[in-house]
């Protein structure tokens, strides 16, 4: 059940509890939709409430095209998995329980490594890369990663409406061999 509630009037609002709202998404609620080999779960209990915060879930092998944020940090939680990540001219190993944070502007890039699939709770200012994924995605028929590229528009038509929507598709995906590089190094280092 979602809640959304303000609190600071209401008689049972402890004394001195400052006014505020309580928001409330239980698992398994929340507009789902597949992008690519992506699940992505809305947890942001209202659409038009900031931060926009999304559980997303990514495919072993699967990961983003090299893009930038125009203007938000991309942050996120990492649940589950691991993720070889670039960031500007910066490499590095993204585990479990890692807390990640990409500036605005910075060119960035990651790749799922090992056979489990990625989970992340991702934490953004704005609701823009929310749009991006109403726009391109579907709604998820399941909550599981699709097994197949999952597109609601042509993949040509990606790079324009990235751009539109506040994330520019500047090139390609990390390789794999990147990613094994970057897992290499860690383990080395």
């Amino acid at each position: 059940m979602t809640v959304h509630a303000t609190s600071g009037t209401h008689p049972a609002t402890p004394a001195g509890h400052p006014p505020g709202r309580l928001t409330r998404t239980a698992a398994g609620e929340g507009p789902a939709y597949w992008f690519f080999d992506c699940l992505a779960v809305v947890r942001t209990p209202a659409a038009d409430t900031p931060p926009a915060i999304l559980e997303v879930t990514v495919a072993p092998g699967g990961g983003a095209p090299l893009h930038v944020h125009d203007d938000l940090d991309d942050s996120f939680y990492l649940l589950d998995g691991q993720l070889a990540m670039r960031c500007g001219e910066h490499t590095f190993l993204a585990r479990r329980g890692d807390y990640v944070v990409l500036p605005k502007g910075i060119p960035h890039t990651f790749r799922v490594t090992g056979d489990q699939p990625a989970r992340m709770l991702q934490v953004h200012q704005d609701d823009s890369f929310l749009r991006f994924i109403q726009a391109v995605g579907i709604p998820a028929a399941t909550r599981t990663v699709p097994t197949t590229t999952q597109l609601r528009v042509p993949f040509e038509d990606m790079p324009r409406i990235a751009a539109e929507t506040g994330q520019p598709i500047i090139g390609p995906p990390m390789s794999e061999q990147e990613a094994q590089q970057i897992a290499h190094a860690e383990a080395s280092g």
